[in-house]
């Protein structure tokens, strides 16, 4: 018996601990956006320091997610995969996810340039190799537009 018992607890002590879904601050509502980065004259980012949203946020293309979806999404932006990012550097972030507590402050974010394949996320945490190819899939099954250019959100704007 002795044994036995030594062993569990061996195993309990060397199994790999289960990956935290990134964020892991607290929040109640998660929104997806398309924007145009280049609207707002305070940055490209899709939230600022002061807790606002980019202005160039093109509202038709909003989506507040349901559980499911939210899950599927902290799963694809805490998983690492062994694709390249930010191949091309230019940084257009046209789509985002914002995570919001119950008072709809944010808590976390994250923009997405599917130009250069490449994130910023705010609090960092968020994988350092996200599979882009599965969050680009994943914006298309919510529906969010995935362009080819920079130009082509640009017009969604007007």
């Amino acid at each position: 018996m002795k044994i036995l018992i030594t062993a569990l607890l061996l195993g309990i002590a060397h199994a790999e601990p289960a990956k935290k879904l990134w964020p892991e601050k607290p929040f109640e509502h998660v929104v997806a956006y398309c924007f145009n980065p280049f609207y707002d004259m305070r940055g490209t980012a899709i939230t600022f320091d002061d807790g606002s949203i980019n202005e160039g946020v093109i509202r038709s293309t909003t989506v507040r997610l349901d559980q499911a979806q939210t899950l599927t999404l902290r799963k694809i932006l805490s998983t690492d995969t062994e694709a390249e990012h930010g191949g091309l550097l230019c940084y257009d972030p046209h789509h985002a996810f914002v995570f919001y507590d119950a008072e709809w402050k944010v808590t976390a974010s994250i923009d997405v340039c599917f130009l250069c394949f490449d994130y910023r996320s705010r609090p960092e945490g968020a994988s350092e190799k996200i599979d882009l190819e599965a969050l680009k899939e994943f914006c298309t099954e919510i529906g969010l537009p995935v362009l080819k250019s920079s130009s082509d959100y640009t017009k969604l704007f007007y």
